[in-house]
């Protein structure tokens, strides 16, 4: 099964994969397709689920769905940018039991509530505020006070009831600029979403999982 995906959104794929390579190179990918699409779900060490999906250039006809190892799918899109891409043909990779975000279990692609809107840029100064203030009250600190200090901060409810790890993973990984592009917030059971322009970052709303720790990355 093979499909295309244009040279420029292969590259730019490509490079939201090696972002996430560089803070934690074991991290995994769950690839799906749709008809005409081709999504990626990972867990960067952020505490949450990361979505980001390229049209294709042709109808699939063989829906996939498997997780691979990130830094294989990246080589992958490197060396097959513009041209077909086979995810059969990656090694699938059965991902370990662990508490919390897996991709094991994804979140539902309907019976999300209607969403809140904002502005992107807008948002943006949430976010330099919140990592100005972790550098002012972790700077010099053990590792266990900054990573109290950083489930502090993380972990509070900002835009639309949002965890903050929500806009500050957005924002790490280039969902989030400082322009005027939309953006969106909603919740689907026992998940919280935010969708940008540029993917999706999600986070369980309730349950121990939502209490997972962000571990920060620069």
């Amino acid at each position: 099964m093979t499909f295309s995906l244009a040279e420029p959104d292969a590259q730019a794929l490509e490079a939201f994969c090696r972002r996430q390579l560089m803070w934690e190179p074991s991290l995994l990918a769950r690839i799906v397709t749709s008809e005409r699409a081709m999504g990626m779900f990972t867990t960067p060490p952020l505490g949450v689920l990361v979505f980001a999906a390229m049209p294709t250039s042709q109808s699939i006809t063989a829906p996939v769905d498997r997780i691979v190892r990130l830094a294989d799918w990246a080589d992958v899109l490197a060396r097959t940018s513009g041209q077909g891409l086979d995810p059969t043909r990656v090694p699938e990779v059965n991902p370990p039991v662990t508490p919390g975000i897996s991709l094991r279990n994804i979140p539902p692609s309907d019976g999300w509530q209607i969403p809140i809107q904002a502005v992107s840029g807008d948002l943006v100064p949430i976010v330099q505020a919140a990592t100005e203030e972790f550098e002012a009250r972790a700077a010099g600190q053990p590792p266990l006070i900054q990573q109290n200090v950083a489930d502090d901060i993380w972990g509070r409810a900002v835009w639309a009831a949002l965890p903050m790890r929500v806009l500050h993973a957005a924002r790490q990984l280039g969902m989030l600029p400082a322009d005027r592009s939309r953006v969106s917030a909603s919740t689907c059971g026992a998940w919280k979403r935010l969708s940008t322009p540029r993917g999706q970052v999600f986070v369980p709303a309730s349950g121990p999982a939502a209490r997972l720790s962000l571990r920060v990355v620069t």
